[in-house]
């Protein structure tokens, strides 16, 4: 795309974020103009990467270009509506805050471009009475788990004894693994979400990130899709306000199955991981296994989130897939079950 619009590299940059690879390089170019409907911005820097280390467009299912972060969000008061799948942007002296009977409001820390929030948690098993830990989060909006947690920023931090190896999720720096497992309770002023499905990442896996003694983690989608949020940099707060999600319970992965959508419209659904121990393992399911359909249903005429929740129903039901290997078809069925 850089090419195409004849964007010449200003000077290059280390690019640097989790996971187990290598250093990632990029280069600043300057666009022009920069369009997002009626919002525009001139002679706007963007970091392009040498290469496309993070396939979004393959874990997301539709044609994904980049990202957009803390320049754009910092100039505006913006309201995301999970629900609604919209984003809205407010001139800040335009905007009048409007408080429901639910909404809370929280004080954000703007620190080297990103949002951090205070919270609290219960990581192990234990009594009513036990004391939450304070903890200091990176709220990401972009990052497809509940929460992370960083082992070795807090005593209190560490994984619960019903945890499982896993592959946590490709970042700009390659893969990061580490342990999933749900702790007690989190949470945020007076809302509380019991047994959070949560990721801890091998300390390899966070060897690029700097400052990790400031923070013990991130919040991502999993918590932040049962809000309506309002990101108000601009007078650094956050506003939420619980959706019709917020009661519901947190699931992990019951099949063992992690896609990633290829061909030209992203209809063709392609096993990216197996994990270990997992019905699909049992089963002799492999990476590169093609998916075709999934009880009946063709798989192509899916979004890849509704083959999540296709392949990933609540434990003890089953599922029956027809997929190809090697140009050879086959039939096999899972049954489900919770790792934990």
């Amino acid at each position: 795309l850089t090419d195409k619009l004849g964007l010449k590299c200003i000077r290059r940059v280390k690019v640097a974020g989790a996971g187990t690879g290598s250093e990632l390089h990029g280069c600043i170019v300057q666009a022009k103009s920069l369009r997002m409907q009626g919002i525009e911005a001139k002679a706007h820097n963007i970091i392009v990467l040498e290469e496309d280390v993070l396939h979004l467009s393959s874990y997301a299912g539709v044609k994904v270009h980049g990202l957009i972060g803390y320049d754009l969000f910092s100039r505006f008061i913006i309201k995301i509506n999970y629900l609604a799948r919209s984003v809205t942007f407010y001139q800040p002296d335009h905007y009048t805050t409007k408080f429901k009977k639910q909404t809370e409001q929280f004080p954000l820390s703007i620190e080297e471009m990103k949002p951090y929030i205070q919270a609290e948690a219960i990581i192990q098993e234990a009594s009513i009475n036990s004391t939450p830990t304070p903890i200091k989060l990176i709220l990401d909006t972009g990052a497809g788990h509940s929460l992370s947690l960083d082992r070795g920023t807090h005593p209190d931090i560490q994984v619960p004894s019903k945890s499982i190896a896993s592959l946590l999720g490709m970042t700009l720096n390659g893969a990061v693994e580490g342990a999933v497992g749900r702790i007690e309770k989190f949470k945020l002023g007076s809302f509380e979400l019991q047994k959070v499905i949560t990721s801890f990442p091998d300390s390899n896996s966070l060897k690029f990130i700097k400052g990790l003694n400031q923070r013990h983690g991130n919040v991502g989608c999993g918590v932040l899709q049962r809000f309506h949020l309002v990101f108000d940099y601009p007078h650094q707060r956050l506003l939420l306000t619980p959706n019709r999600k917020f009661k519901e319970p947190f699931e992990f992965n019951t099949s063992g199955i992690e896609l990633t959508a290829e061909g030209n419209d992203f209809r063709e659904y392609v096993i990216g991981s197996v994990r270990a121990n997992s019905p699909a393992e049992e089963m002799g399911l492999q990476r590169g296994d093609k998916i075709i359909s999934i009880d009946d249903e063709l798989a192509s005429k899916h979004k890849l989130s509704e083959l999540y929740k296709m392949l990933n129903k609540k434990p003890g039901r089953r599922v029956l897939l027809f997929l190809q290997r090697h140009g050879q078809m086959f039939i096999t069925e899972l049954v489900l079950r919770d790792p934990f």
